[in-house]
């Protein structure tokens, strides 16, 4: 990847909505440059376009992150791949198994979903209370911290 496909990739992180136009005043790169760019992107990198939501506005007031050592990996995989309390499920390499993201509207939810944990073999298991967001999804945001290298 060039210098200039890092900026505009840059751009896409920072505010996939941002309008092709803008980002074109911006760079001095013409529109529809970037609009191809995009459609190759997306055919190659880019998963998905989303949006970060604020869950304490939405009443979701406890986000917790977890380490999961289980002996059925394939049983806990499938749960949480389907609980609805789970917004990331990472599986590690290492001395755990997984690593979730829960958001949960109360302690007595976060309190349900552990009784259902208990239900699988849990081997260990650590929670983190996540306080504070300072810094969510800014890997190739910000268009003066590039890579000077080309990207392969």
């Amino acid at each position: 990847m060039n210098q200039k496909e890092l900026l505009l990739m840059s751009y896409f992180r920072r505010n996939s909505r941002t309008p092709l136009t803008s980002i074109s005043r911006k760079t001095r790169i013409p529109v529809s440059t970037i609009y191809d760019k995009l459609k190759e992107f997306e055919k190659k990198l880019i998963h998905k376009h989303t949006t970060l939501l604020d869950f304490k506005k939405l009443g979701y007031d406890v986000r917790v992150n977890m380490l999961i050592k289980t002996a059925d990996k394939e049983k806990m995989q499938n749960f949480l791949s389907n609980e609805n309390r789970i917004n990331n499920v990472f599986r590690l390499a290492g001395e755990y198994s997984f690593m979730i993201e829960g958001i949960f509207r109360d302690i007595q939810d976060l309190n349900d979903f552990s009784e259902k944990l208990e239900t699988f073999q849990i081997l260990e298991r650590k929670e983190f209370f996540i306080l504070e967001d300072i810094k969510k999804e800014a890997f190739l945001t910000n268009s003066d911290l590039l890579p000077q290298q080309p990207m392969q």
